[in-house]
């Protein structure tokens, strides 16, 4: 049986998703929004020969939303068209993208000072 103290965490805790609950879903209708304007973008740029400034601008922008399972993939897909072509600047976008979003994948890497200049050992 849960004690009091238990009853009151979890009360505060329903109030809380109730309250974030709009803001959840205004997010996820930026990110279907998003998905829906790069989707044509990314399709345009594997389908020829883009210059490098084309995929490090492009690659930019979507890294804001690569936190979006629909959206990672579209960005995997423009690192793996370029990464023969562009490698350095695809190598610095996958390590973008795990700095921000995987940092875990760093630990015990040549890569782990990343970590420090995003502040992840801070309390």
């Amino acid at each position: 049986m849960e004690n009091e103290e238990e009853k009151e965490i979890k009360q505060r805790a329903d109030e809380l998703a109730m309250k974030l609950e709009p803001l959840i879903q205004q997010l996820n209708g930026l990110n279907d929004q998003a998905v829906a304007a790069y989707a044509p973008l990314v399709d345009d740029i594997c389908s020829r020969k883009a210059t490098e400034k084309e995929v490090d601008w492009l690659l930019t922008w979507m890294l804001d939303f690569t936190g979006n399972e629909r959206m990672l993939k579209l960005y995997k897909r423009v690192c793996r068209a370029y990464w023969q072509t562009y490698p350095e600047t695809i190598v610095f976008y996958i390590m973008e993208y795990r700095r921000w979003y995987d940092p875990e994948s760093l630990i015990g890497t040549e890569y782990e000072y990343m970590l420090d200049e995003i502040g992840y050992w801070d309390d």
